[in-house]
């Protein structure tokens, strides 16, 4: 049984058709518009789908056939190589040790100075807030600034019940409110748990209910 749950957890890929935008609407039109603006930075607190969107505005580069890059301060050093690329996404900007902040601010003066590319950048502040060497945070505030804006439950709520909808799932309210105090938080996690309890519950041939979630969630947090 622990093995059906792990093979039955995909994990959708990050794109602008599964990131529900709600009071985000302005700042998905600036990822995909082709216009004079090619410096945007996106800050919000954590949840909200920054990561999400980065990754999204990747795999639209390309689909573009544009050269691309996406790097994650969290987990990664900035390579230099990475102004070769037209689309470059600098995840978690407020986790840039001193050296990749050097680096980071040379990317954008190498991408202001030759006319071409686009860089795409987020942090958990605005670029005033930021804790980042002072030349840096200015740079920062030079392009677009957006402020990414978390969904509330409710609108959680009411995008898990389209999802279920879509999918011709019968789910009960206290399966979608459990899940929101049990597991993450985001949405793309909390729909791919819904996607992983249907082929679950199709498999088991028992309806989704809140004792088969908790099992679900028991299990997977075991093997994780």
């Amino acid at each position: 049984m622990d093995q059906l749950v792990l093979d039955l957890a995909p994990v959708p890929l990050p794109a602008f058709d599964n990131f529900v935008a709600e009071r985000n609407r302005e700042v998905i039109a600036a990822l995909t518009h082709e216009g004079d603006e090619r410096f945007i930075y996106l800050w919000g607190e954590p949840g909200s789908g920054k990561t999400h969107l980065l990754q999204a505005w990747i795999a639209y580069a390309e689909a573009l056939g544009r050269a691309s890059i996406y790097l994650d301060a969290q987990s990664e050093r900035l390579p230099d190589f990475a102004r070769e690329a037209s689309f470059i996404a600098v995840d978690h900007v407020d986790e840039l040790d001193p050296d990749d902040q050097i680096t980071l601010f040379s990317i954008y003066n190498s991408l202001k100075e030759s006319g071409e590319g686009r860089l795409l950048m987020a942090g958990r502040h605005p670029p005033i807030a930021l804790g980042v060497r002072d030349d840096l945070r200015t740079r920062l505030g030079w392009g677009l600034v957006f402020e990414v804006k978390a969904l509330s439950d409710a609108e959680k709520l009411a995008a898990l019940h389209a999802h279920a909808a879509r999918r011709q799932l019968a789910i009960p309210d206290d399966v979608f409110r459990y899940l929101l105090t049990h597991w993450r938080r985001d949405l793309t996690s909390l729909i791919a748990m819904l996607d992983m309890l249907d082929r679950y519950s199709l498999a088991l041939r028992r309806p989704i209910t809140v004792p088969l979630v908790k099992n679900v969630l028991q299990t997977t947090r075991t093997e994780s």
